[in-house]
């Protein structure tokens, strides 16, 4: 067996095999006395079928199978003794390979073109600034919520029906007079209503237990708090994706793009025109370029998710949604035993993988990179929200990537 590379760019080249009679003769003569020991054709008795019959009824699809998988080995073991790394996967060169005759050849030669992943730098430093949204939480807001909060935990109270507005036009001692036909039970003669609870000390210690809350002031600042804390899922969503964006961005290196288009078109198996692809790469590319950094980082960082961690993950909601924290060692055995099950659906377990990936992505971000903190109202961010989530739907494979989920520890 003979291979070679032959560099066609930077970042391309062709790998040539040429194969002989003294790669394949041994394992196709096996073969073909596999068969004979197994073939039954009528008039011979098993295993004493002549050898040259055999040879002729299949010594062509032998020889076939045979360098096929001779091509596949050899071409996976010298990519992996050379240590590419590779961009998709080897495609065959239409122009340079030539019909084979099985039958008249004895000698081969094949031609596949392969793309290399460029060698980059990951600008993941105080020099890749990312803004980081605040939302203002206003007066009104806060007015809001110590309303509904009074509401809440105010004292009910009962009023007679009477004394209420009349809204059906009769007067109200008509209303209050009136018997109900016959047959009918009696309406309700009393409304609950619920007077609001007033702002002291103990009302503060029933919302906030244990914080000693002493005037209005520190309450509306512990509301303000409270608020700015329920908006930090929806800011990180979008922090996470536009420190993404701006990574992609500020990457300067280039893919083989030609060879991408190709490769697309080869393995999709027919599912888009060279006009699809062509349209639709832009979007393609930007995803690679990210799957490349990520993986960078992921194993720069050394980031993995485990079997154990997903385990303690899903016992943790599980534990959060009953209200609490600790359980007895018999409960323990029942909650593992859910958690086997749950392992059971791969999809699942590869989505929380996916999340808690994403999580130690989100805090190595958090802590290298130039986060610049914008304070913006609460509208202002409702419009925001709005434009990025019509941007994702536009583009949403754009930065889709899964992260690969092992048994154990991510190599």
């Amino acid at each position: 067996m003979n291979i070679s590379k032959e560099s066609t760019s930077e970042l391309t080249a062709t790998i040539r095999l040429a194969i002989t009679p003294e790669d394949y003769t041994e394992q196709v003569n096996k073969v073909i006395k596999d068969y004979q020991k197994k073939a039954n054709i009528p008039g011979f008795r098993p295993g004493h079928v002549p050898s040259g019959l055999v040879r002729k009824m299949y010594g062509k699809a032998v020889l076939a199978e045979e360098v096929n998988k001779l091509i596949s080995d050899s071409l996976n073991n010298f990519i992996k003794e050379q240590n590419f790394n590779l961009l998709g996967n080897p495609i065959p060169n239409q122009e340079k390979n030539s019909v084979v005759n099985f039958e008249a050849q004895t000698s081969f030669e094949f031609f596949f073109d392969i793309g290399f992943a460029p060698d980059f730098k990951v600008p993941l430093g105080p020099e890749t600034e990312v803004e980081d949204f605040e939302i203002l939480v206003d007066e009104s807001m806060i007015d809001k919520y110590v309303n509904e909060t009074r509401q809440k935990f105010g004292i009910p109270v009962t009023s007679e029906a009477s004394e209420l507005p009349a809204e059906t036009g009769k007067p109200a001692e008509e209303e209050k007079t009136s018997s109900p036909a016959e047959g009918e039970p009696p309406s309700e003669p009393k409304v609950r209503e619920t007077t609001p609870a007033e702002l002291t000390p103990e009302f503060f210690d029933k919302v906030y237990p244990g914080e000693k809350i002493e005037d209005v002031e520190q309450f509306r600042d512990r509301i303000k708090k409270d608020a700015s804390a329920s908006f930090a899922q929806e800011t990180d969503r979008i922090f996470f994706n536009k420190a993404i964006d701006t990574i992609v961005k500020s990457s300067s290196f280039e893919l083989p793009d030609e060879f991408l288009k190709r490769w697309l078109l080869e393995y999709n198996e027919g599912k888009f025109t060279q006009e699809q692809i062509e349209k639709d790469y832009p979007s393609f590319r930007e995803s690679m370029k990210w799957q490349l950094i990520e993986n960078r980082i992921i194993r720069e960082n050394e980031i993995k998710v485990s079997d154990e961690d997903i385990r303690n993950y899903i016992k943790t909601v599980m534990l959060r949604r009953v209200g609490t924290e600790f359980v007895d060692p018999e409960m323990e055995k029942k909650y593992d035993s859910i958690v086997d099950a749950f392992m059971q659906n791969k999809e699942q377990v590869q989505r929380i993988n996916d999340q808690l990936y994403n999580a130690r992505l989100m805090g190595l971000f958090k802590t290298t990179l130039n986060i610049v903190k914008k304070e913006i109202s609460y509208d202002e961010f409702v419009k925001l929200a709005s434009e990025i989530h019509e941007h994702e739907h536009q583009h949403e494979h754009e930065h889709e990537h899964e992260h690969e989920h092992h048994e154990e520890n991510r190599d």
